[in-house]
């Protein structure tokens, strides 16, 4: 009994060593099918998808042993070592890998070039002696003494940490010439070891058959490890078991492929069945249903993050319990599209979708029959609780359901609403019971307001209700009812008042999937458009511009924090309020936001809107989103303590001219460097694919260059200048706000790049030199050729003046003659040769400006149209000379007796006919036709055989009117003056 407890001493010290990691391990608390499950294979980079074993160094980096050579995982990439990448060396049917507790890794090689290998700093090296070159190495573990147990198919070494290696194996028959399964190494130098035979101690190099004498029947043993409860867990082909006090106690039947006990003290177990978790007196199994597929090797491994990883014959995996995971079919869902979530007191979740209603309670779900009156479960889009404890539940095409409260007792059935009962749509999308009772329905024919068993109205387009499918249906504290549809949105106001607004039309989107208030009245709006802000009167809009990553965002939920998560087609996001206030104000370019997506947990990265409500605040704090795929389950505190931990940034290599350079802090550079190239990497392996970088080189960059979150992550500089250089790279979660150093991870690499020779002190001190006797030089020439085309000029210039006076002289004259004749021009383009009035084209161009003017400043306008009465007469009588001269006569008459003024035009407007165009009053301008009548009757013309003629003229006016344009001015005129004609002629008319 003194060995036994001097072993279980030995135990407790490699416990307290495994205690002191990190604490952060898989949620006991989480079902298995709650966890997220990651998958890698050769299409990844992966060697080979037949997966040896894993472990971790010291930086963070996962190594992966599989058949055709080992890889190096960084969470998003993978660094082969094989046959192919490593010169000198054929890395392969990599087995066995352990952390050498001095730094790096070891590994073991295949039967081409077997041995031991150790990785450090970029560089690799055998192990020395016979270790280098042993064959067919199946285990390596590290002893606390840092003795290295090494486990072949042939026997069991120790190699010292002088390097000195001795073969325990020989020392007893049973381990002669057997494979060694599994090792543990303990204090003192002693250790178990299992293989086909059993488990056996080693102690002062000498081996005893221990499993015998603590009841453990002669099996393979696997798998050996200490256990936090107390005592070794020991396992293999006859099941799992707990050797404590002596004492062999069964776990398990199963066979054990490999084991592990977590830091939360669950064991898991890789069985035929798949990876087994055996916690509280139960176990839960993930297999091919949970997409764990393959047949499971030994690899099975718990990182420093608690994350654990499996290695089977189909790949990598990663089992994970960030703050995001799914529910789907392997939950028990009967339908995996999810439209509708709704958490009911006392009662659990519910969840609507294609097939009907599931209830999620106490990690099981159930479904919840809804087939009546000969039809059976409906197509579910909304659901609504009701205030007297039952279950509103809008459908496809069933209209809407009421589900009896559960206190109603099992009599009670469930009742419909639906066209039959006056709704007038069955497909219903938005359900809301209001505070006075009322149940409002939203359809794709409007909302239907139901209250004491039947319709009482229903608004649609006729009443201002926006077109379309309604979508949302939200109630503020203030009474108001918004409503969101396809076609804009919608506000009833406690009065019954309606307004709606249109899509682009003082709406800057098209459909409105959601709405959040807040206290003092403001309103958040999901929208196909990103996410709107309504306050004060005005929208404030968030969309791709400001950073969102998509801009249809259909459910908006608010955390205990205050932040917003909101769902869309490329995952959820998180929104930080204070960001939004930020940039809303223009303190702020861009929103942090933080997405998350099926890389995360989700069951899929779209969810699903349009129905309502498609996600729930749930009361313990989490939330839920619908998605095409299951149900998004997220917990905003774990997603904080996510965005908290801790990361190891590291340069991975340096790389100048294609040569890699030794890996140091500080590299010089030789002058003729032309390509730098920096990789660096962060390593977080719990969520790696939320780190965000940026990188500068101080002498070089102008900033900070920020990358994205794809997989390679180099720095690439060309012709760097000479000098001093400072690399710099910081890494951090997501979302990326680089204001906040405690949450940033900083590396440096210091650069000194060599001048060229003739970047160097003495050239450029022979060059200012040189440069100095050029320059005088070139400045000697260029004053004497200045001198002499200095006078050459003066003389060039004396010559070229007095021809440039008599050139000005005759352009001078040219001009004043261009400016008469372009004058005269436009006088006759202008004017009537013969009258010398304004001719028609200048008339019509001043009546359509006065006509403007009229129009835009409310002054009068009138137009008269004169006729020269009996003129046909006088050409016949006295010929077209005498004519002509006549209305030469008359027109400087008019001209003389109406003309003159400003705002007044009187033009030939054709043959005997004349335009007159007045800005002036009515009673002024018809004064002044008036005047012009008489005194054309009054004036004698002398005819060419000695009489007088005496002439008159008729005159029709019109005064512009409201909506008259100038060809309806125009007929009024010329209506009137031949209404003058058929009244006598020599007279005005105007009405």
């Amino acid at each position: 009994m003194p060995a036994m407890r001097r072993l279980f001493l030995n135990g407790l010290c490699l416990l307290v060593l495994l205690v002191g990691a990190p604490a952060w391990a898989l949620d006991p608390a989480r079902k298995v099918d709650e966890y997220t499950i990651a998958r890698w294979t050769m299409e990844d980079g992966l060697p080979h998808n037949l997966v040896h074993t894993i472990g971790q160094d010291a930086e963070g980096y996962v190594w992966i042993g599989t058949w055709e050579g080992a890889a190096r995982f960084d969470g998003r990439r993978f660094t082969a070592f094989d046959a192919g990448t490593v010169e000198g060396l054929e890395i392969e049917g990599v087995r066995a890998i352990a952390r050498d507790p001095t730094g790096g890794m070891v590994i073991s090689l295949g039967r081409v070039g077997p041995g031991l290998l150790h990785f450090h700093q970029g560089r690799w090296q055998r192990l020395p002696g016979e270790a280098g070159t042993l064959a067919d190495v199946s285990v390596l573990r590290f002893g606390p003494d840092g003795a290295l147990w090494i486990g072949t198919d042939h026997s069991l070494y120790r190699m010292a940490g002088d390097g000195r290696l001795r073969d325990i194996g020989g020392t007893h028959l049973r381990l002669a010439n057997e494979r060694v399964l599994a090792v543990l190494p303990l204090a003192d130098g002693q250790a178990l070891v299992g293989n086909r035979h059993g488990l056996f101690r080693i102690r002062d190099d000498r081996a005893s058959e221990w499993g015998r004498e603590t009841g453990l029947p002669e099996t393979s043993v696997l798998a050996i490890q200490p256990s936090r409860w107390g005592g070794i867990l020991v396992g293999g082909g006859a099941g799992a078991w707990r050797l404590d006090q002596g004492r062999a106690l069964q776990i398990t039947g199963e066979r054990v492929e490999a084991m592990l006990e977590d830091r939360h003290g669950s064991l898991w177990i890789s069985t035929l069945d798949g990876l087994r978790r055996y916690a509280q007196g139960r176990y839960e199994t993930l297999g091919e249903r949970n997409g764990l597929m393959g047949r499971l090797a030994p690899a099975l491994f718990e990182d420093r993050d608690g994350l654990l990883w499996v290695g089977t014959t189909n790949g990598l995996y990663r089992i994970s319990d960030g703050p995001v995971f799914g529910l789907a079919r392997s939950s028990g869902l009967r339908d995996i599209y999810v439209r509708a979530i709704i958490e009911r007191p006392g009662q659990g979740v519910w969840i609507g979708h294609p097939m009907g209603v599931d209830a999620w309670q106490a990690g099981q779900a159930r479904a919840i029959p809804l087939a009546f009156d000969g039809k059976g479960d409906p197509s579910v889009l909304s659901l609504a609780n009701a205030r007297d404890g039952s279950l509103w539940i809008g459908t496809y095409d069933q209209g809407v359901i009421r589900l009896p409260a559960a206190g109603e007792g099992p009599q009670a059935r469930p009742r419909r609403i639906d066209e039959a009962g006056g709704l007038p749509s069955n497909h219903v999308r938005a359900l809301l019971e209001r505070s006075d009772g009322s149940l409002w329905i939203g359809s794709n024919e409007g909302v239907s307001v139901y209250r004491d068993g039947r319709i009482l109205r229903t608004y649609t387009t006729a009443d201002g209700l926006p077109g379309g499918n309604v979508y949302v249906l939200h109630e503020t504290a203030q009474g108001e009812l918004w409503i969101g549809t396809s076609n804009g949105m919608g506000m009833m106001r406690r009065d019954g008042t309606l307004r709606a607004w249109s899509p682009m039309s003082g709406f800057p989107a098209v459909a409105a999937f959601d709405f959040l208030a807040d206290p003092d009245g403001s309103l958040w709006i999901a929208t196909d458009r990103g996410l709107l802000h309504w306050h004060d009167g005005r929208f404030v809009q968030f969309d791709h511009r400001q950073g969102l990553p998509n801009n249809r965002l259909f459910r908006l939920l608010e955390d205990d924090n205050g932040d917003f998560w909101v769902s869309s087609n490329r995952g959820v996001f998180r929104i930080s309020r204070a960001a939004l206030t930020a940039v809303e104000n223009g303190h702020l370019a861009r929103l942090p936001v933080e997405a998350f997506t099926h890389a995360d947990g989700l069951p899929s990265s779209q969810a699903n809107g349009a129905t309502s409500p498609a996600g729930w605040p749930m009361r313990d704090g989490k939330l839920w989103f619908a998605t095409a795929n299951g149900i998004g389950v997220i917990d905003p505190d774990d997603a904080r303590r996510q965005r908290a931990q801790g990361i190891t940034l590291v340069v991975e290599s340096v790389e100048a001219d294609g040569r890699f350079l030794p890996p140091q802090d500080r590299h010089v550079l030789p002058a003729d460097t032309r390509r730098v190239v920096i990789r660096f990497t962060g390593l977080n392996q719990r969520a790696p694919e939320r780190l965000r970088y940026r990188y500068r080189m101080v002498g070089f960059d102008r900033g900070w260059i920020e990358t994205d979150n794809g997989i390679a992550h180099d720095a690439v500089y060309t012709n760097l200048p000479p000098g001093k250089l400072r690399f710099e790279v910081q890494v951090m979660n997501a979302p990326a706000d680089w204001s906040k150093p405690e949450n940033l991870v900083t590396r440096t690499v210091e650069f000194e790049k060599a001048s060229p020779w003739w970047l160097r002190a003495w050239a450029l001190a022979l060059y200012a030199v040189l440069l100095g006797l050029v320059g005088w030089a070139v400045l000697l020439f260029a004053l004497r050729r200045q001198r002499h085309r200095q006078r050459r000029l003066e003389a060039l210039v004396d010559a070229r003046t007095s021809e440039l006076s008599d050139k000005n002289a005759q352009l001078e004259q040219a001009g004043e003659a261009n400016a008469r004749l372009l004058e005269q021009l436009a006088h006759q383009a202008r004017h009537d040769p013969l009258t010398r009035l304004a001719n028609r084209r200048a008339g019509d161009a001043f009546l359509a400006e006065a006509l403007e003017v009229s129009r835009r400043e409310g002054r009068p306008l009138s137009v008269a149209l004169i006729d020269i009465d009996h003129f046909k007469a006088v050409n016949d009588r006295y010929g077209h000379a005498f004519g002509d001269d006549v209305l030469s006569q008359i027109a400087a008459l008019a001209e003389q007796l109406a003309g003159g003024v400003e705002g007044v035009l009187i033009s030939r407007y054709g043959g005997e006919e004349f335009l007159v165009c007045q800005q002036l009053p009515r009673s002024a301008s018809r004064a002044r036709l008036e005047a012009l009548r008489e005194g054309i009757a009054r004036a004698g013309i002398e005819t060419p055989d000695g009489d007088t003629l005496r002439c008159t003229v008729s005159i029709g006016v019109a005064e512009l009117e409201a909506g008259q344009d100038l060809r309806d001015l125009l007929r009024v005129a010329d209506e009137r003056l031949y209404k003058a004609k058929q009244q006598g002629r020599n007279r005005l008319v105007s009405s």
